[in-house]
């Protein structure tokens, strides 16, 4: 079999992918390990507006609910609220279900219950049950992808994501507790229920779950990438999503860089061919880097306080909550940060000089890895 780009991976990256090469006349392929797109899910499904302007489909018939209202809780019980629309919750095994099948009526050829084996050679992937040749191939599989790995790319480093539904009634809020460091839990609207959920260490994250006294399903969950590879493509190779290490660092949603990212690639390949995977790179960084590098030097600098410094960090915040409320948005997660004034940021920075060394120290190494 024969194809020019051969998408491995169903999702929500591979399908947007998949959606617009086949639409500009590439002879597009899509192999998905699974029997049915979008299930099991493994995502909040709390969609940014950001996101959802970049989606190649959307349809109000996935929206379960909306955030309007975000309360932030220290480890002490401390409060910072914002009182504004952030995000919908949408059914994330439907988007991606659907985005699949809008891939396929742009004219994209879908094969499910197909998991990639690996190479047969540069230009031949083995696949279950046949051999594909293409001319380029992308990974779409998510973090421990099998694509980064035939080409020799190290594995990600990942943390633990794992959720619940569970009976009860929240609104339209979410909530937010730090638990320690950058980890979190957190309880969303879902439908008629809500979401009860944790990144962290399997025990925090259990005893977050556990507190959900009505559970309704299986718990849900996945592996996420900490940061973004610093190079996702090769020679004829290149990878979107999760497979990329494409999430926002502190709430490590991954639809908006993935979305992004395939939408560039596209771009570049139609544009270059595979000379142009050079170009996707740059400009997924130029786009996203500032983002990227203020949000790992955050959570470097979160990583290094104890839950009472947390404390002290969140009574600072509580003297700009007019600022967070006025600036902060669900896919620029970092916005506040220009708009809280230099002697603030100073004494901040007195408040902590350890962790905000470490702090710099990790912007300098994000901004090196976007240049």
């Amino acid at each position: 079999m024969r194809t020019d780009v051969l998408v491995v991976g169903g999702g929500i990256a591979g399908s947007t992918l998949a959606s617009i090469l086949s639409s500009r006349g590439f002879d597009v392929t899509i192999v998905e390990r699974r029997p049915r797109v979008g299930y099991p899910h493994h995502c909040s499904g709390i969609l940014g507006f950001d996101a959802i302007r970049e989606l190649v489909t959307f349809s109000e018939d996935w929206v379960l609910s909306e955030i309007n209202h975000a309360t932030f809780i220290s480890p002490g019980g401390l409060k910072i609220g914002i009182d504004k629309p952030l995000a919908k919750v949408v059914d994330r095994s439907m988007m991606d279900l659907e985005t699949w099948e809008h891939a396929l009526s742009s004219g994209a050829r879908g094969m499910l219950s197909t998991p990639f084996k690996g190479l047969k050679s540069r230009n031949e992937a083995i696949v279950k049950g046949d051999t594909i040749s293409f001319d380029l191939i992308v990974g779409a599989d998510g973090s421990l992808s099998s694509v980064a790995r035939a080409f020799g790319l190290r594995r990600l480093e990942t943390e633990l994501g794992l959720q619940r539904r569970c009976e009860g009634r929240i609104g339209d809020e979410y909530a937010v507790r730090i638990l320690r460091g950058s980890n979190f839990s957190w309880i969303q609207p879902w439908g008629d229920c809500v979401k009860v959920g944790a990144i962290g260490e399997f025990g925090e994250i259990m005893e977050v779950i556990g507190s959900c006294k009505s559970p309704i399903g299986k718990i849900e969950g996945n592996l996420i990438p900490r940061r973004p590879r610093k190079r996702f493509y090769g020679g004829n190779f290149a990878l979107v999503g999760d497979a990329a290490g494409q999430v926002k660092p502190l709430s490590r949603g991954g639809v908006l860089f993935a979305v992004r990212a395939a939408k560039i690639l596209a771009e570049e390949f139609e544009r270059g061919g595979l000379s142009g995977l050079s170009s996707y790179g740059r400009r997924w960084w130029e786009i996203n880097g500032r983002e990227v590098a203020l949000g790992m030097a955050a959570r470097r600098y979160l990583e290094s306080l104890s839950s009472r410094d947390l404390d002290n960090i969140f009574l600072f915040l509580r003297d700009f909550e007019d600022i967070i409320q006025e600036s902060f948005e669900t896919d620029r997660q970092t916005s506040p940060l220009s708009r809280v004034p230099k002697a603030k940021v100073l004494k901040l920075i007195l408040m902590k000089p350890r962790a905000t060394l470490r702090a710099m120290m990790e912007l300098m190494r994000q901004m090196v890895v976007s240049w």
